[in-house]
């Protein structure tokens, strides 16, 4: 789906299709539940629909899809995993070291993988196949979303007012140095989130 039609659906369905996107995003399926949550918030600032309710849209859904992936890894999640870990190339053993480190770090790794591509995907699944305590899992959970939507939310629709306001060549300059600073945050957050999870698990 490309930039132009994800667009176009937000302008067509506003915050109903933010929540979703990010709602079926976080189930495990590869949506792009993060880029129409962007699109949403850079449109909130034209005033076509309310930053608000694009908030509230992505921390529900967030926080409904995290918690149907849950019970899916409660009830087939290692099975799963070990699919999943194949298909990556890890063998059982690995997957299940995986497993024990997310059980033993998991209040950790629901906030942080919520903030790199594929972990956003999968943390309800690894929560649920881990075991964790659904009393545990919601509240962290809760936090999790709320602290994802308005970090990409707000520095969005922020965004999209200094590009109405900004001349031609600024825009461009704007456009290259957020896609720039999205690329290398996400990036160096994501390799800093897995030395973590494997230093823990090998620690195991």
């Amino acid at each position: 789906m490309g930039a132009h039609s994800i667009h176009h659906l937000v302008r067509e369905y506003g915050v109903w299709l933010v929540f979703l996107a990010v709602a079926v995003q976080a189930m495990g399926p590869p949506v792009p539940g993060t880029t129409v949550l962007i699109a949403a918030a850079v449109y909130a600032a034209t005033g076509g629909i309310s930053i608000t309710g694009v908030i509230v849209a992505g921390v529900l859904g967030v926080l409904v899809g995290t918690t149907v992936g849950y019970a899916i890894g409660r009830w087939g999640g290692e099975r799963l995993l070990l699919v999943l870990g194949a298909r990556l190339r890890q063998n059982p053993e690995r997957v299940q070291q995986l497993r024990r480190a997310f059980a033993a770090h998991g209040s950790v790794w629901l906030v942080v993988g919520r903030f790199f591509t594929g972990g956003r995907n999968i943390m309800g699944l690894l929560a649920g196949a881990s075991d964790m305590a659904l009393m545990r899992f919601l509240p962290i959970s809760a936090a999790a979303a709320l602290a994802w939507t308005l970090i990409n939310a707000l520095e969005y629709y922020f965004f999209g007012h200094a590009l109405l306001a900004a001349g031609t060549w600024l825009k461009v300059a704007l456009v290259c140095a957020g896609i720039a600073w999205m690329v290398i945050s996400f990036g160096l957050l994501r390799r800093r989130a897995l030395q973590h999870l494997r230093a823990a698990a090998e620690s195991r």
